[in-house]
Parts: structure tokens; C-alpha cells; sequence
């Protein structure tokens, strides 16, 4: 008689990875892009346009910022 022996499940230790949304460094990015993008738009009033290009270019780093970090969470977690 043929038996089929199936290995006994391990458990999943893979860390869990919070959904982004959920994160501080989603709400942080999110509000300093939010500004950033405020005052480069010239909603928020400025003089002269070296504010409005430095509001653009912290939009723009923080959008990278979270990206990169949230890049280098998920590839940890998956090699864990």
C-alpha cells in the first residue's frame, strides 16, 4: 500500500507589511508634497518664484522620499 506523506506546515514567519496608507511616513510625505505643491502652485501667496520652485522641489522629495522608503520595507520584508 502507497502512502502519500505530506511535510508538516511551517508557520509563515514572513513579517506583515502594513498597507501604506497606514504608515507615519505616508501621512509625513504626504503632507510636506501636499505643501510643497500648495505654495509651487502659487495658492499660497508668495513673492517672486524661487519660493514657488522650492516648494516644487520639496513636493518632489518627499514623493521620492516615501517611494524609495517604502521600496526598501517591502524588499526587506520579502526576503525575510
Amino acid at each position: 500500500m502507497d502512502t502519500v506523506t505530506t511535510p508538516p506546515a511551517t508557520p509563515d514567519t514572513t513579517p506583515a507589511v502594513k498597507p501604506g496608507y497606514k504608515t507615519t511616513e505616508f501621512w509625513l510625505s504626504s503632507a510636506a508634497t501636499f505643501v510643497g505643491l500648495l505654495i509651487a502652485s502659487g495658492i499660497v501667496p508668495t513673492t517672486g518664484t524661487w519660493p514657488q520652485i522650492v516648494g516644487m522641489v520639496c513636493a518632489l522629495f518627499g514623493a521620492m522620499g516615501y517611494t524609495v522608503s517604502r521600496g526598501t520595507v517591502k524588499a526587506a520584508a520579502a526576503q525575510s
